[in-house]
């Protein structure tokens, strides 16, 4: 290190040269002593002091964490403290986020540490090898097979991949059994960007009708129909909750028209009747408080079912579709007439033909 004492008085004449790195001067008698306090360069590194001490280890300065050898050297590149790595760039400063070293993409987490395995950046997953470098291509992971494009999003195979009735729509409900005669059902959502079906929401438990899907649609078969539907109406007892799809908030008065011999049937409606029709479903009730049509029957053949929903329960329904209040929100939320949202109702073992 060097000594401190930077000049001496002599003969009457005080000579200092300059020194950029000097923070301060204390001035005792004849001699005057320079005090290294902040960043100084020395030797070809860099140090940082307080009160003519170098800092080691960590320190946090104007925002930004450095390390610093034993020595004092400000550390660069690559640091392991024993159990995690961290990347200090050329100026010294500690990197968090994405940092792309030697023509590989590295992420480092808000506290500095290289992360190794699955990260999530809340809409696409990326896998860092052992070595925290990102992957891309097929990676063989616990013994099974994933791709991952250029930019290291994982592509994963799902559902909706092969589903060729699909091609023009950019939204999709997936509402699958695990065969016929059961009430229980998985909702899945996906939404398709750059020709690649994406998974939006986690699987959902939901419900179908009481007698599960239907091989052929009755009136009052309390079940519910296969098929690749459009979207209709969003409805509810409220205002609207922030849908894209067109929206109608439900009176005391609305019903829906389910009188195969009437001229309305499978229609939305209003009291009174007045003989148009002899019988029709109350729309003012608490599972109707948020949810949209599905556009099923729209020939409105007599007979073939009607009324046919998306809305909230925890249980069967009479041939609806249904999921729990939370997530029927978070789907009117998310569905645009822009992307020409459809749904698809079919047991598991007949996505072929969709």
């Amino acid at each position: 290190m060097k000594r401190m004492i930077a000049s001496i008085c002599v003969a009457g004449s005080l000579l200092i040269a300059p020194i950029q790195s000097f923070a301060g001067v204390n001035t005792g008698g004849n001699q005057q002593i320079i005090v290294k306090d902040g960043w100084v360069f020395e030797q070809n590194n860099w140090y940082y002091y307080v009160n003519n001490v170098p800092a080691s280890g960590w320190k946090k300065i104007q925002g930004t964490w450095y390390y610093f050898e034993s020595n004092g050297v400000m550390k660069t590149d690559w640091y392991f403290d024993g159990t995690n790595w961290f990347y200090m760039n050329s100026n010294g400063g500690m990197e968090t986020g994405w940092k792309k070293v030697q023509g590989t993409w590295y992420y480092f987490e808000s506290n500095g540490v290289m992360k190794t395995d699955w990260y999530f950046d809340g809409m696409n997953w990326f896998y860092m090898n052992s070595n925290g470098g990102m992957e891309i291509g097929w990676n063989k992971i616990g013994g099974a097979l994933y791709y991952f494009e250029n930019s290291g999003v994982w592509v994963a195979s799902n559902d909706a991949d092969y589903l060729y009735t699909i091609g023009e729509n950019q939204q999709l409900i997936l509402v699958t059994a695990n065969d016929y005669g059961t009430s229980k059902a998985e909702i899945q959502t996906f939404e398709k960007r750059n020709n690649k079906w994406y998974p939006v929401y986690a699987a959902m438990q939901g419900y179908i009708g009481r007698n599960g899907f239907a091989y052929t649609m009755a009136e009052g078969g309390k079940s519910s129909p296969r098929g690749k539907y459009t979207i209709g109406t969003a409805f509810g007892r409220y205002g609207n909750p922030g849908t894209k799809l067109p929206y109608r908030q439900i009176t005391s008065n609305d019903v829906w028209v389910d009188d195969s011999n009437s001229s309305l049937y499978n229609t939305w409606q209003q009291k009174p009747a007045n003989g148009r029709w002899s019988s029709a479903e109350n729309m003012n009730i608490p599972q109707y408080d948020y949810g949209f049509v599905i556009n099923y029957n729209t020939e409105r053949i007599a007979g073939a079912g009607s009324a046919i929903f998306f809305h909230i329960s925890d249980m069967y329904t009479y041939g609806c579709t249904a999921i729990s209040r939370e997530n029927v929100l978070s789907v009117l939320r998310w569905l645009n007439p822009a992307k020409s949202p459809v749904i698809v109702q079919t047991p598991e073992s007949e996505l072929k033909y969709y």
